[in-house]
Order: C-alpha cells, then structure tokens, then sequence
C-alpha cells in the first residue's frame, strides 16, 4: 500500500467516529454527514499525492463540510440553516480532532435508531463506527455492493426524516438490547467472513461495558470474548474452518478466556434477550474450561438449551443444538432435522446437520448429495473449504 493509501486507512481506523460525529453535530444531517465524508476520503487519495497536509484529519473535516455547504445550497435548505453559513476563516479555525471512545458509544447509540429495522443495524454500526466501505459490508453479509449500497441509503434517511439525536446517557437503557443485537449480527458476519472488523468490534463493546454497564452487553461482551479467544485456532493451514474437535486448543488465548470466565461467573441471571445471551455464553465456557472435544461437559451445555428453549426454541436456537450434539457424537432425532428443513431449507448448515442425520442412519451416498448442496449455498470461503474437506474425508461433524 503507498504512503498515501495508508495515511488515509489510517485516519478512518483513528478518527472516523470522531469526524462524523462533528460533521452531524454541524449539519444536523445523518445522511450528508455521512456520504460528505467519504467523499473526502476519497478526495484525498488523488489531493494528498500532491501533497500532504499538516492536519489530515483537519482537511477532512473542512473539506466534508464544504461539501455539506454546497450540498445544501443545492437542495436550497440554508436558509433553514443559518448557522452553517460559515467564512473560510471559522472553517479552517479547527485543527484538532480527538479519537474518543464516546464519539464511537454515541455514534453507535444513533445506528440503533428505532425508526431502524433490526436488519439495518448492524450496517450502520459498522459504517457509523468504523467507516467501512460499502463493498466490505456487503462481503460480510453476502450481498452484491449496489444492494448494501441501497440499503445503507434508505437506513440513513430514515433515520434522518425520523428525527435523531446524538444520544446522552439517559437514553441508553432503551436502546441496550438493540445495541447488543446490532454487535452480535455484525461481529458474527465479521466472524465468518474473517475480516479484521471483529477484533474492532470486541474491543468496542469492551469499552461500552465498562462505560455503561448492563446485563445485556455484558452477557454479549462475554460470549464474544470466550468465542474471540479462539480466533488463532479456527483456521487451518490451508484455509478452512476447523470445528472444536479439530481445534488445537494450545492456540487459544489462555489470558482472554480466564478472563472472560470470570466475567461469565458474575453475570447475574437476567430475561429476555439477556439471558438468551447469558445461555449460550454457558456454551462457549462449557468449551473453554474442556481440555479436549471428550471431556467436554455436555450435561451443562443441554441445560443451556433447554434454558434458551423456555426463552423462545428459535429456528436458529435449535439449529445450534442440533450442531452440537453432532460435534458431540450424539444421535440426532429426525424429528428436529424434518422440522429445521422446513423451516430453514437453504441454510448450508442445516443441510450440513442433516448430512450427519444420513450418515447417522448409515446413507453415505444421501449425506455426499447433501454436502453439496451446502458448498452450493456456503458463501463463506473457510466454511466452503471445510465442507470441501467434510465431502473428500467422509466425516460428519459440522
């Protein structure tokens, strides 16, 4: 990467949050905010080959705002705005901008707008917070870039026709549950899609724990935590996902999972989606105190099911048991697999757990065909490869 290109990743991974934050504050508009500074950044690529200024992130900051200004004499709006009418002089008079962990909690606050669906959070969390491009997000979730491109559009006008505020404290315990689903679908999609943004985001929710402690976060902040400690583990040399079994455990990082374990001993028991959380980060200890896939508690892990089955027996809640008693060697009931088909028929890892069900009931040849149909539907490369290996090998553990 030239000096430039880095000068420029380096301003969006140190003062992204920091600048739009500012850039909304001035212009009392999400959606120009927004797109004028990543038009800026884009700008300096070309501008800073030339030369580099002084303050990058100054130059941003005037540059996006004059985008702002002529944006709006375009729409004829300042006349509503009077405070934007602003000289070069008042402009160019702000050098500083600080990275700040309450410009990055705020900005995320203001992702998890409730004029939002609960599908659009995520997204602009990780363009809010982190000023991923477009074309990134869409490669986590497994979307085409112009359709990421005109989802975010639409999430961020509604936002800004709904009204918003750059949230203070005293909204915050009505947002918490959506802040923690927003994390987790975003973490999760970074997860998988291996990309560099999820140890972003776990160190985001690190300091949103320990800026405004609640259950729901914290119980998230666990799981993510013991799930993160196993990053250096889940990847094989040549490319494809390990499963527990699989995992050389000596690679997981001791340091995070103690601390993480204790943390999980002092969640206190919650409702809803707290405790839905607090369940499966029971799992994830489950598997980090186990020396090996045999002497893993499993009595402790179907105890959190049956937990997260009084809480609501989703789809995905039961797609998760069934994997595990898969990982585990334990029969599967056709039953369950019937109903996860009917209810999820082109989920690759259904189709994966229903392969173990054939092979199971001793149908080598019905579990290869369902196999792959899952590489056909797997998006994710390392999940791809895995599945690649599970055909070639004759295995069944997800």
């Amino acid at each position: 990467m030239d000096p430039v290109n880095q000068a420029v990743a380096a301003l969006v991974r140190e003062h992204w949050a920091p600048l739009l934050r500012s850039l909304i504050a001035f212009s009392g508009r999400v959606d120009l905010a927004e797109d004028a500074l990543a038009a800026s950044c884009e700008r300096a690529l070309s501008a800073w080959e030339k030369q580099m200024p002084t303050h990058p992130a100054a130059w941003i900051r005037r540059t996006a705002q004059r985008t702002i200004i002529d944006e709006l004499r375009h729409e004829q709006a300042l006349v509503k705005r009077r405070h934007l009418i602003a000289t070069e002089e008042s402009i160019d008079a702000e050098e500083g901008t600080q990275s700040g962990i309450d410009d990055r909690i705020e900005l995320l606050w203001l992702a998890c707008h409730p004029a939002l669906g609960s599908e659009s959070r995520p997204l602009l969390a990780l363009r809010f917070v982190f000023g991923l491009s477009t074309d990134r997000i869409a490669r986590m979730f497994l979307v085409s870039t112009p359709t990421m491109a005109a989802r975010i559009t639409r999430a961020k006008k509604r936002v800004t026709s709904a009204g918003f505020a750059l949230t203070s404290s005293l909204d915050y315990p009505e947002r918490a549950d959506d802040v923690a689903r927003a994390i987790s679908v975003a973490y999760t999609a970074a997860y998988f899609a291996g990309d560099e943004s999820s140890d972003d985001l776990v160190s985001l929710l690190h300091q949103v724990v320990q800026s405004r402690p609640h259950l729901t976060l914290s119980a998230l902040d666990v799981l993510v935590s013991l799930t993160h400690a196993r990053r250096d583990a889940r990847i094989s040399a040549d490319g494809r996902l390990l499963t527990l079994a699989e995992q050389d455990r000596s690679l997981w990082r001791a340091d995070e999972m103690t601390e993480a374990l204790r943390r999980y001993t002092a969640l206190s028991p919650g409702t809803g989606y707290a405790e839905e959380l607090r369940a499966y980060a029971t799992i994830a200890a489950a598997h980090a105190l186990a020396p090996n896939i045999e002497k893993t508690d499993w009595s402790l892990i179907d105890a959190a099911h049956r937990r997260l089955a009084r809480l609501g027996d989703s789809p995905l809640d039961r797609l998760e048991r069934a994997a595990g008693q898969a990982v585990s060697g334990r029969p599967i009931e056709r039953s369950d697999v019937d109903r996860l088909r009917q209810e999820l028929p082109d989920h690759h890892r259904v189709l994966v757990v229903a392969a173990h069900l054939q092979r199971q009931e001793g149908d080598e040849r019905g579990a290869d065909a369902l196999i792959r149909r899952a590489i056909e539907l797997c998006e994710y490369e390392h999940e791809r490869s895995a599945l690649l290996h599970l055909l070639s090998d004759g295995g069944s553990a997800p």
